[in-house]
């Protein structure tokens, strides 16, 4: 076993940055190096002799399975961990079979960390106790506020988590990879929402899909847009199939799996049951404004999934009312 100097965590979620050095503080002679993207850890593995790098999946710019790829950059032995939401069966196998020594998924805990750090031969040397200050809660102190870009930081990460279980769940479904989508988190005007649902009523190769949800005083609803020639291919190898020739059973059964395996790994982070309304094809005739756009901002998930195989992309967006979005805000500030 070795002793641990240069750990690079590359991950493009600042709350994943802060629950590692969190984690991580409470070791001596450490140096820490953050990267949000591959092509920044790339260069950190460059210039820095770094003895474990923690390596997201799921970045913009240059995703974790790219960064496998290139290594090694340098003499010197990286140890590689990979952490991520994307708890595909494929996945894993294919980090593995890229050279990364190990896989945590997320969420994770400490001692799930020091077991991946120990199964790669590293040795901490812990401080002095009385180096160590340990934060003893007053009773009756409610968790600080966060500012609105922390908690949708924080919604951001909890939502990747619930894509890559969700991707899980509909690769087991498909029998094959999925592409794991980076969720785009953000508020989103009324005006800019008619103009998003304006643009696909316009492209007649999408078909889109609407369905509400409601769980724990939040109000929403997901928009599915499907397209690609082999959509019902794919919805065939997902075990769905088309009884009525003038009906979408396979878009609607696509569309459900789809939202229920997000809002089902959501609900266990937030401690929220949802319920579902079934969906329904937003055909040209129908009135688009049953999704009805009032003059509020929206708090909006948004994410794409592609087949790797086959020619079908699935973009979703959730959209949840502002007496939602105070929900959030507060589950959030409890859970960090």
């Amino acid at each position: 076993m070795h002793k641990l100097r240069n750990v690079l965590i590359c991950d493009d979620s600042p709350v994943v940055h802060k629950a590692m050095a969190k984690y991580l503080s409470h070791y001596s002679e450490l140096s820490l190096h953050y990267a949000e993207d591959g092509e920044q850890a790339i260069e950190c593995l460059v210039n820095n002799q770094i003895d474990v790098l923690f390596l997201d999946l799921t970045m913009p710019v240059m995703d974790g399975f790219e960064v496998l790829q290139r290594l090694p950059v340098s003499k010197h032995e990286t140890h590689v961990i990979v952490l991520s939401a994307d708890v595909q069966k494929e996945a894993i196998e294919r980090c593995l079979a890229l050279g990364a020594n190990s896989f945590l998924s997320k969420p994770f805990n400490q001692p799930q960390l020091a077991t991946a750090l120990s199964k790669v031969g590293v040795r901490f040397t812990p401080p002095q106790p009385a180096q160590v200050k340990t934060a003893v809660p007053s009773q009756g102190v409610k968790p600080a506020a966060l500012a609105p870009s922390q908690y949708v930081a924080s919604f951001k990460e909890v939502a990747n988590i619930a894509l890559g279980r969700g991707a899980a769940i509909i690769s087991d479904h498909f029998g094959d990879f999925i592409k794991m989508p980076v969720p785009n988190v953000a508020m989103l005007s009324a005006a800019e929402l008619v103009m998003a649902i304006n643009d696909i009523k316009h492209q007649s190769e999408i078909v889109a899909i609407a369905q509400r949800f409601v769980g724990g005083g939040i109000h929403g609803e997901a928009l599915i847009c499907l397209q690609g020639k082999d959509i019902a291919r794919f919805g065939h190898r997902l075990g769905f199939s088309q009884i009525d020739e003038y009906k979408n059973e396979v878009v609607i059964d696509i569309a459900n799996l789809m939202v229920s395996s997000f809002l089902v790994s959501l609900s266990e982070q937030m401690n929220i049951p949802f319920s579902v309304r079934q969906p329904i094809v937003l055909e040209d005739y129908m009135a688009w404004g049953d999704i009805h756009c009032e003059k509020n901002d929206y708090f909006t998930v948004e994410y794409r999934y592609q087949a790797e195989v086959l020619d079908v992309q699935c973009d979703v967006l959730f959209m949840m009312d502002q007496n939602s979005t105070s929900v959030i805000k507060r589950i959030m500030e409890t859970l960090h």
